[in-house]
């Protein structure tokens, strides 16, 4: 909102839970076409307002919060060879490593895949399995397993081939992760024996 309003000097109409799993360049596109601004107006104004949201965030005050279990599964996961951990997001990157940073979770995470040169989260899946399936000599698409919690996500990962994980941590539930394709479902992502066998961990887990 602040990046809209400083650039374009109107005020945008924001209600989070609408853009639920669409990636960041999409939703600017979206508030400033809902400005009524023309196609070649959006085309000016949209590379002056990412840039300007890719200042403003870093010094932002903001109080981050990880969803339950988050941290206790990445350190499980640090400790499988076979797996490799990484985050696809639909922020920015420099939006991304700032909440990842500030979060203390940065370390854990060999891959970032984020939406700076993306307008759907589809394509943005696809090119990150794509590359995870080249850079890993992986066979199948399903090999890779992307966790989320909104349709959107799901059923991105469901055209890329990808394993779709649903998380309900979000405003989205278990059967509304299950009715858009998750292929698995959970209500956090504490690291269970039902979770971990379901990320095909390969060790002996306990509770």
């Amino acid at each position: 909102m602040e990046a809209i309003r400083e650039i374009v000097g109107s005020e945008p109409r924001v209600e989070p839970s609408r853009f639920a799993g669409m990636v960041d360049p999409q939703i600017c596109k979206t508030l400033l076409t809902e400005l009524k601004l023309n196609d070649e107006q959006v085309a000016f104004f949209m590379p002056r307002v990412l840039a300007r949201i890719r200042e403003v965030y870093p010094r932002m005050q903001k109080k981050l919060v990880l969803n339950v279990g988050v941290r206790d599964l990445l350190e499980v996961l640090a400790t499988c060879p076979e797996h490799v951990s990484g985050v696809l997001t639909g922020n920015l990157a420099t939006v991304a490593e700032t909440k990842l940073i500030y979060t203390g979770i940065r370390g854990y995470l060999s891959e970032l895949f984020c939406s700076d040169d993306y307008l759907d989260r589809t394509s943005l899946v696809e090119n990150s399995v794509r590359t995870c399936m080249a850079r890993y000599k992986l066979n199948e698409g399903s090999d890779v397993m992307i966790v989320g919690d909104t349709p959107r996500d799901i059923e991105a990962a469901n055209a890329s081939h990808a394993t779709s994980i649903g998380v309900a941590s979000g405003i989205f539930t278990l059967a509304d992760l299950a009715q858009a394709g998750a292929r698995q479902v959970y209500r956090n992502l504490k690291p269970t024996k039902e979770l971990l066998e379901g990320l095909a961990v390969k060790r002996a887990q306990s509770g």
